[in-house]
């Protein structure tokens, strides 16, 4: 069932973890600056060097200046600086001195030039032996728990153990359609972990409603969009959110509203493990309690616009790019799980208005 969840415990990336990397690897930083002066015996024997920008060097053991790895540890300092700081900076490479056993990049790092100092071969950073290829990724991954973080705490977002995420829209307003491409990256990526309910927005009165006993039930573009909302929502319910982020994405790109009556048998079978024989028997048996549950959730979160979105209850203001959506939700969760460090995208467009 789609409200049945596994609690992911990951190592890292978010909270006390995030720290513990801070810790870690930012004493490795300041060993890299003052190691040699303090603990000369942890750094190889130096030669008298080369200096320079760039090219080979004749010491003893032949240096040559590659350019992608002076950017990449050029990049762990940046992104030191912000799990740090919280500030973005550009950690510029300035020189170089050939010390004969192992080097030392010079860069520019908010003002300041600093050494770090490294094998030859660019394995190792000194001092002490830390594989550089390891320790560049674990700042990679503290500085995207940073920026995880940072994006829920801009919007007030509480954090949880499993972030409750409700998307509020109509099946046919385009902006939540965009919406929904955004997110339907993030939902294959982190429905394991958390919680993703679409909620569709029910009016109790508009120019075309569906009336039962009295009660009537409105959806802002007509009566096929309604009918349509309960379709999803079943199909939601009965096979989860990822058969339903694959779902609306087929029937988003290949059915209007004009066409959605039978379209959306075409584009359930096309995507493939959904029984439309039993959707409309449910759909027949349950529309109006569908509609009457779906109306008072709008009621109850005082959402009147698609798309709306709420994360662990707090109405999400930022961007509608998939990696927008996909931050703010791992900054949600007090531990957040490995598939967080992973980057998303969608071909979705990152509109800003709204029906309703």
């Amino acid at each position: 069932m789609a409200e049945e969840k596994k609690k992911v415990d990951a190592p890292c990336c978010s909270g006390d973890s995030n720290m513990l990397y801070l810790w870690a690897v930012g004493g490795l930083v300041l060993g890299l600056i003052v190691g040699y002066f303090i603990f000369p015996g942890m750094v190889p024997a130096t030669n008298t060097g080369a200096t320079g920008t760039g090219g080979n060097t004749t010491a003893t053991t032949v240096f040559t200046l590659d350019q992608a790895k002076v950017s990449q540890i050029g990049g762990f300092l940046a992104n030191y600086y912000f799990v740090s700081t919280g500030e973005e900076t550009a950690a510029t490479f300035t020189r170089y001195v050939d010390k004969g056993a192992y080097v030392e990049l010079y860069y520019t790092v908010a003002g300041q030039e600093m050494p770090i100092m490294v094998s030859k071969d660019y394995k190792y950073f000194y001092a002490g032996a830390y594989e550089l290829a390891p320790t560049i990724a674990q700042m990679e991954a503290a500085r995207q728990a940073a920026a995880n973080e940072t994006a829920a705490q801009a919007q007030g977002i509480p954090q949880s153990s499993n972030p409750q995420v409700q998307m509020f829209v109509m099946s046919y307003c385009p902006y939540g359609n965009q919406a929904e491409g955004g997110l339907v990256p993030v939902i294959q990526l982190l429905a394991d972990s958390a919680t993703f309910e679409p909620v569709y927005i029910i009016y109790p009165s508009g120019n075309e409603c569906a009336d039962n006993n009295g009660t009537r039930y409105c959806s802002l573009h007509g009566n096929a969009e309604l009918w349509q909302d309960v379709r999803e929502k079943i199909i939601f319910s009965m096979y989860g959110e990822k058969k339903w982020a694959d779902y609306v994405a087929k029937a988003n790109t290949d059915c209007t509203l004009s066409n959605i009556d039978t379209c959306w048998v075409t584009a359930a079978d096309a995507v493939g493990g959904i029984n439309t024989t039993a959707v409309v028997a449910e759909f027949e048996a349950s529309k109006f309690t569908i509609l009457a549950s779906e109306m008072a959730k709008t009621n109850q979160n005082s959402v009147s616009g698609s798309p709306t979105i709420k994360i662990n209850g707090v109405t999400f203001n930022g961007g509608r790019t998939a990696q927008a959506y996909k931050d703010a939700i791992c900054g949600a969760y007090t531990t957040a799980p490995e598939e967080c460090g992973q980057n998303v995208s969608s071909t979705a467009t990152a509109a800003s208005g709204s029906c309703g």
